[in-house]
């Protein structure tokens, strides 16, 4: 279940589609409908903590994405067009024609990669930053990332090598904390290569993914974090500099933007007409 926020949680519930299981999270009861995809390794209930700013103007429908929280689903990746299908469904059972759609990190990513099929539905894009652009488009072969998610079933030998490489100072503290969070426990290994094997589908340097941002008039909000330590906003900013209708927005703060001080700048710069 969803957790509880200061406001109370409208509901949660789960949409049956082809090959999945998709649980969504529903925060406030305002009279729009905010579509909000969360960032990788977080689930539907981070957005809990925009209920109290947002709630009022907005209900808030968060998904599990795919091998994330409580959403169940079958093979070994995802394609644009599942989360396309998640958004239309969480529309559809929300009785909503248009709606914001927002997303964090990965969400955002998945927002830029599937911008173009939403010029009739969506009222105003929000992406928090967003990973892919200048990092992380480029991944090898699926071949060699299976190899490497077979390697890595036994662990030790990476862990010898990680603090080895800290001790010679080759390997710094932040990295070596990544590897003890994100690779030596099996489920987050699973969680890594189930998603890293989808990112060859959600490259956001393809030009007709370049070309939609340039061109689209849908007013967007971009939120960069000042202190992001994980996404080249220097890069992001190259990406969607051509465009007036985006907005850039920068707030003090570190990768995890999904609070309520950035809902309140959401509140001062989104388009509620």
């Amino acid at each position: 279940m969803c957790p509880q926020p200061d406001q109370p949680i409208q509901r949660d519930y789960f949409l049956d589609l082809p090959g999945r299981q998709v649980h969504v999270c529903s925060y406030g009861s305002g009279p729009k409908l905010m579509i909000a995809l969360h960032g990788y390794d977080y689930d539907a209930s981070v957005f809990a903590l925009w209920a109290t700013v947002l709630g009022d103007q907005y209900t808030i429908c968060a998904p599990d994405l795919p091998f994330h929280g409580q959403t169940s689903w079958k093979g070994s990746e995802f394609h644009p067009k599942d989360i396309e299908e998640a958004i239309a469904a969480i529309a559809q059972h929300e009785g909503h024609a248009t709606f914001h759609l927002a997303g964090h990190s990965l969400g955002a990513r998945l927002i830029v990669c599937t911008g173009n099929t939403w010029t009739e539905k969506v009222e105003q894009f929000i992406l928090l930053a967003p990973a892919g652009i200048g990092s992380f488009d480029r991944v090898p072969p699926l071949l060699m990332q299976r190899i490497a998610e077979w390697a890595l079933n036994w662990p030790a030998w990476l862990r010898f090598f990680v603090n080895l490489g800290a001790r010679l100072n080759l390997v710094s503290n932040f990295h070596r904390r990544y590897a003890e969070v994100q690779l030596y426990p099996s489920d987050k290994r699973n969680l890594l290569f189930r998603t890293y094997n989808s990112l060859r589908h959600l490259r956001t340097s393809r030009s007709d993914r370049k070309l939609f941002w340039a061109k689209t008039t849908i007013p967007t909000l971009l939120v960069l974090a000042e202190q992001d330590r994980f996404v080249p906003n220097k890069a992001i900013r190259v990406y969607f500099s051509k465009n007036n209708n985006i907005k850039i927005v920068d707030t003090p703060g570190n990768h995890d933007l999904v609070n309520e001080k950035t809902a309140k700048v959401l509140l001062t710069h989104i388009n509620f007409h």
